[in-house]
């Protein structure tokens, strides 16, 4: 337990030589024709080229590939329990684009993650703040998404920009997002309110709630989850 204690304090500090994960970026373009496959809620994965995709608000709703035998597969989003793409340069270029926001942006966006990235993951979930529609959200935190599943919170608050002689020096920063723990519908995590949602997600965790001190950070979320996906998997080892 001792070590296991010094693991945790290490990720959520992020110092020191285990370095905790932290989310990917999200990506904003796709284009068709691309490899792709989908797991259907039966357990079925179709591996194919992407067609096209229908969005609503910047959801994905509708999607369809072209199998190795020329045969077209249509999905609605709730038939689908996860998609995956591989992005294209192209597309991976212009997301990159997207995220000139401002200075402190680039400097923090992590252009090779997004070059060298193999496939994009997205899960159906209930649609955002719609009554019994789905849609595919982004996974942020794929790896380390076990217990908690961390999504794009596409239009969501962003940090207001700051600006000399019209040259944004910091803003664009993400302050939400769509967040799952375990069975649960999406939720709002927002930075402005992040201890209250801090405190409902690892309450089950006295762990990673007592190193996180009693001001629990925005900027070290991926780290809190990275470090309660290490206790959980410590705690059904024992059960063994």
């Amino acid at each position: 337990m001792q070590k296991l204690n010094v693991l945790i304090a290490i990720l959520l500090l992020g110092l020191g030589s285990v370095k905790a994960q932290d989310f990917v970026e999200p990506f904003t373009n796709f284009v068709s024709l691309k490899e792709c496959y989908v797991v259907t809620n039966e357990g079925d994965t179709i591996v194919g080229i992407m067609r096209g995709v229908t969005q609503s608000k910047g959801y994905i709703t509708r999607l369809s590939l072209t199998d190795e035998f020329d045969k077209v597969h249509k999905f609605k989003a709730e038939d689908v329990k996860r998609f995956a793409i591989k992005p294209s340069g192209f597309a991976k270029g212009l997301s990159a684009l997207d995220k000139i926001t401002s200075v402190r942006h680039v400097l923090k966006t992590r252009k090779k993650d997004m070059i060298n990235r193999e496939w994009v993951f997205f899960d159906a979930q209930p649609k955002p703040r719609s009554k019994n529609k789905v849609a595919l959200l982004q996974l942020l935190n794929p790896g380390f998404d076990q217990h908690i599943k961390v999504y794009d919170h596409i239009n969501g608050s962003k940090s207001m920009p700051i600006k000399i002689k019209k040259v944004k020096l910091v803003g664009g920063e993400e302050r939400t997002f769509w967040v799952v723990k375990g069975d649960s519908k999406p939720e709002i995590v927002r930075k402005a309110s992040f201890k209250k949602s801090f405190g409902k997600l690892f309450s089950d965790s006295s762990e990673v709630v007592r190193n996180a001190d009693r001001r629990p950070k925005f900027k070290n979320f991926a780290a809190y989850i990275h470090a309660y996906n290490e206790l959980k998997g410590q705690s059904l080892t024992a059960e063994r």
